[in-house]
């Protein structure tokens, strides 16, 4: 018998979404957070039993008390002191598998540094709206003291098909509580074995506190619901101290469970590949010395850098563009100077301005040298001046470490044999650096949201536009895909190794009436001191196009031992293979890459651009519980728009995508 509720109180921040970034931010700050100070206030002063404490992430919390007036500050610093305002261990909604593990634990130094202003000590945290993480996030997570964990789902996904209360455990020693809450960002939860409930009193995207009034009703509600039970304003802390007292009765979860949103990262190559970038040299800073965790600008620097892979990416599509018309290119370049177009792209550059922010942040020898590793990644044209043409395009190459050469066809690595072994790590049946641009049709999002969205009856009239691209149908009959065609071949020597560059073209039809871009080139490098393949993908002349798209990259080497395929994520190499059911099984965002190994040797691929993976095919808009074929390589998503909700919608841009093959011939790491 229920004989207690822990009532958390909590509104779900989306940095955008609801309206532009800024605008949330702001509303936040003159708005929500004096509102809940007001009413926790008033509501302690009346000594009733209906008391109210406001929780959320960190980060809002940090910036505020940065950023406020000295009045402002007073204000929150008082309310946090009575216990009336209480910040969780997480900074914020993450795509947590976007980050390097660095990166994520700098976000939880936020809630540490307020625990040590404050006196306080958080042992819970939250994620809400995005459906699953990373198994990388658990050694984070304990590493910080975080006890416990509650994610609560956005109310039409699918969740990974674990218990509603459990123990993640990635090692003996590492390990965290986790309660997850399918269909809502927070409901009511029984704690297994115990006479405690959480019930959250959540609010939706940006709504705000509740008013004094609305705090009263809640707790009528729950007394309702929960008769003769004791109904206390509380906290996740509390709610962890009570879920650690039965952790020995939870069942146990070991298996990774992944993001299903993660494809919608995809959307905004130029951004994501600059994030990784400034993240890597962020890493590296760290690593020399040449800057410190505890350095002011290192702490600006993150906390900017981290709102990249915050959960929102833009303005609400359904809302702000709200248009299920204008999809192929003709089309859309005919309304993009309207209002809800021109508004909706803003929102996606605002979020790209988060780098220039962090940038900023730093002291000017830093900063000039974040943006020279930008300028350098950025794509460029290759001048074929020092080259020699190739005339034939079955030539084999030779160099120090490797024997190579290209489908005549469609540009792809066809043969890569490793001299130190021997091995053939390419065939024609397993092709190396092969580019596809395909389009989706009404038949995959009707499959789809049949596979995915939970409760359609009363989620399918906004799911539909969320998830979905409703007009396609009139536009687009069936998916379709294209292979480029190779226009030029050439080769050049020099002290440094062995350098090749392709030319290609896409079939015409896919670039004038779709999306795909009109010319692409690979450059494939090999150096003569050490036995790697640097590998380079471009694109030239894309036009925009908001009809579902996407762009990969497969690597399908011939491989002994299809089990031995592993995933960097956050510092851990995870199978794609041991994925929860109803977890993501057909992507991941991976940190340095894929990597290979059986008896007789590895082969590492670094992608240091593109972090999307499907493992064993290119897969979007399919999601099902069938293991991946790991016989069939690894494919690299560059660019998807398959998604809506804030998600940037088409992409115009040249791209650059940089990937390096480290074959070896014994199996160490």
């Amino acid at each position: 018998m229920l004989e207690r509720a822990h009532v958390v109180f909590k509104t779900h921040l989306d940095i955008g979404f609801t309206d532009f970034a800024a605008k949330v931010v702001a509303k936040y700050y003159t708005d929500f957070i004096p509102t809940a100070i007001h009413t926790a206030k008033v509501l302690r002063e009346r000594k009733a039993p209906e008391q109210f404490i406001w929780t959320t992430g960190s980060w809002l919390i940090y910036e505020y008390l940065e950023k406020a007036s000295s009045a402002e500050r007073a204000l929150l610093e008082q309310a946090i002191l009575a216990g009336d305002i209480v910040w969780h261990g997480l900074p914020f909604t993450t795509h947590s598998e976007l980050m390097n593990a660095s990166l994520f634990a700098s976000g939880l130094r936020l809630s540490q540094e307020l625990d040590r202003r404050f006196g306080k000590h958080t042992i819970a945290a939250k994620m809400t709206d995005v459906p699953g993480h990373t198994r990388g996030i658990v050694p984070l997570l304990a590493q910080a003291g975080i006890k416990f964990l509650h994610i609560g789902v956005n109310p039409g996904s699918t969740i990974p098909d674990v218990p509603p209360a459990f123990v993640w455990k990635h090692s003996n020693a590492e390990e965290v509580i986790v309660m997850y809450q399918r269909g809502a960002y927070g409901g009511f939860s029984v704690v297994p074995n115990s006479p405690a409930a959480l019930a959250f009193a959540h609010t939706g995207d940006n709504y705000g506190p509740p008013s004094i009034e609305g705090v009263y009703d809640i707790y009528q509600r729950l007394r309702g619901q929960i008769p003769g039970a004791t109904i206390t304003a509380s906290t996740l802390d509390a709610v962890a101290q009570d879920l650690l007292l039965v952790k020995e009765s939870l069942p146990i979860v070991t298996e990774e469970l992944g993001d299903t949103w993660i494809h919608g990262v995809g959307s905004d190559p130029l951004k994501v590949s600059q994030f990784r970038e400034l993240s890597r040299l962020r890493q590296q800073w760290l690593v020399e010395g040449r800057l410190k965790e505890e350095e002011q600008q290192m702490k600006n620097f993150s906390r900017l850098l981290s709102m990249v892979p915050e959960h929102t990416w833009g303005m609400d599509v359904k809302r702000y563009l709200d248009d299920w018309t204008h999809y192929l290119p003709a089309q859309l370049r005919s309304v993009r100077q309207q209002e809800n177009f021109r508004q909706i792209e803003a929102s996606w550059q605002e979020q790209r301005m988060y780098l220039h922010d962090a940038i900023a942040a730093l002291e000017p020898s830093h900063a000039a040298e974040a943006r020279d590793r930008l300028k350098r990644i950025a794509p460029r044209p290759v001048s074929t001046e020092h080259f020699q043409t190739v005339q034939d395009w079955s030539a084999a190459f030779d160099t120090p470490h490797f024997t190579l050469a290209f489908d005549t066809h469609h540009g792809a690595l066809i043969r890569l044999s490793q001299k130190a072994n021997g091995r053939e790590w390419a065939a024609e049946t397993n092709p190396l650096a092969l580019f596809r641009y395909e389009v989706f049709s009404q038949a995959d999002y009707d499959r789809f949201i049949e596979q995915y969205i939970i409760n359609k009856s009363q989620n399918l009239s906004w799911a539909s536009k969320d998830f979905g691209k409703p007009g396609i149908e009139h536009l687009i009959k069936e998916h379709r895909s294209w292979l480029p065609l190779i226009s030029g071949m050439y080769q050049r020597q020099d002290e440094s190794g062995t350098h090749l560059l392709l030319e290609m073209t896409m079939p015409q039809e896919s670039a004038t009436e779709y999306g795909a871009p009109r010319r692409l080139t690979l450059e494939v490098d090999l150096p003569h001191d050490e036995p790697l393949i640097q590998i380079t993908l471009q694109w030239f002349e894309k036009q925009a196009n908001r009809l579902p798209e996407a762009l990969w990259l497969s690597f399908s080497p011939q491989v002994f031992d299809a089990q031995g395929w592993s995933m960097e994520k956050m510092g851990q190499w995870i199978s794609p293979r041991e994925v929860i059911p109803d977890g993501n099984r057909k992507m991941h965002a991976v940190g340095t890459g894929v990597s290979y190994r059986d008896a007789q040797g590895s082969l590492l691929l670094e992608t240091l651009d593109a972090p999307l993976v499907a493992p064993g095919k290119p897969s979007l808009l399919n999601f099902n519980n069938q293991q991946p074929d790991l016989q069939k390589g690894m494919h690299i998503n560059l660019y998807n728009n398959v998604w809506g909700t804030n998600f940037a919608q088409w992409y115009e841009e040249d791209a650059r995508f940089r990937f390096v093959l480290r074959p070896a011939d014994s199996a160490g790491q």
